[in-house]
């Protein structure tokens, strides 16, 4: 097959029709390749087939079934199609949702936010926070990262923690002071970034200066194959569900309530402590106004 004269599209015309008749693992090969595009032309055959839960030889089956000699002719056509490609779905994500017919706009909307949560939580994700916990509780100093869409992410989980965890600190990188932030960061902290698509140069950035200081790096970001994720000791995984044009913040604000939850579970009475000291230190210094009488 000559690499010039094929589209990504044509490819993915090509493996619908030859689906049905796919082997089991060919099949699971075909879709990774159909619904992840994006990550054929950063990754290496081996990669692919791993984040595709496929041996290596079966993508080689599945490129030799289109026709392809080598592997590298193959990505190149999605490198083609990757740089003609905007850097953010904003736009399309907004034409979607105007070109949307609704009966009942309110109750489309609630679907999709069952939607976004139900696919971002599963074994996998439970797991992973369920070592992040142990981590976090262990740590010296707990660091918060999100740059642009994903530092309201950020800010929310770093509220939640410093109620529990008095060393908590969230990473604000405001007057160009993100590498003094960073600086402090040693290998007994642990640091939770954000890094929602699309992932911003800020956040590839600050990731490649935090694993230089050794610290513990957990990423909550949208896919496994996230570039945020290949600096991660333990990545989450939330999905990249819209309910306009940006990526819905919704996972991952559950994923900060559950991290939260669990951490105060396993951390009992002593967190009990702290969130009472806390609470009563705010009322005392008249952060809230007294329920009516």
């Amino acid at each position: 097959m000559d690499s010039n004269n094929y589209s990504t599209t044509e490819i993915n015309q090509k493996l619908s029709n030859g689906y049905v008749g796919f082997s089991k693992e060919v099949k699971k090969a075909a879709k990774y390749v159909m619904d992840n595009p994006a990550e054929i032309p950063l990754h290496s055959i081996r990669t692919v087939a791993s984040n595709a839960d496929v041996n290596p030889s079966t993508m080689v089956r599945l490129i030799t079934i289109l026709g392809f000699k080598r592997y590298d002719e193959f990505k190149t056509i999605y490198k083609k199609a990757a740089s003609q490609m905007p850097v953010s779905n904003f736009t399309s994500h907004a034409k979607d949702l105007l070109n949307e017919k609704h009966n009942n706009p309110f109750s489309d909307a609630e679907a999709n936010v069952y939607k976004s949560l139900s696919g971002a939580f599963n074994d996998k994700t439970y797991k992973a926070i369920d070592s992040s916990v142990d981590k976090l509780m262990k740590a010296e100093t707990v660091y918060i990262l999100g740059m642009r869409s994903s530092f309201s992410m950020a800010f929310y989980l770093h509220y939640l923690l410093h109620f529990i965890l008095p060393k908590t600190k969230l990473i604000r990188g405001q007057e160009g002071m993100l590498l003094s932030e960073i600086s402090q960061i040693n290998a007994n902290d642990v640091v939770i970034v954000f890094g929602a698509s699309p992932l911003s140069l800020e956040t590839t950035k600050a990731l490649d200066k935090i694993k230089k200081r050794e610290a513990f790096i957990i990423v909550a970001t949208d896919m496994y194959t996230s570039q945020a994720a290949s600096n991660a000791d333990i990545i989450v995984a939330l999905g990249n569900e819209t309910l306009n044009f940006l990526p819905s913040i919704l996972p991952y604000a559950a994923f900060s309530e559950i991290l939260v939850s669990q951490i105060m579970t396993k951390g009992g009475k002593k967190m009990l402590a702290r969130i009472k000291k806390f609470e009563d230190e705010l009322s005392e210094m008249g952060a809230y106004i007294r329920p009516s009488q």
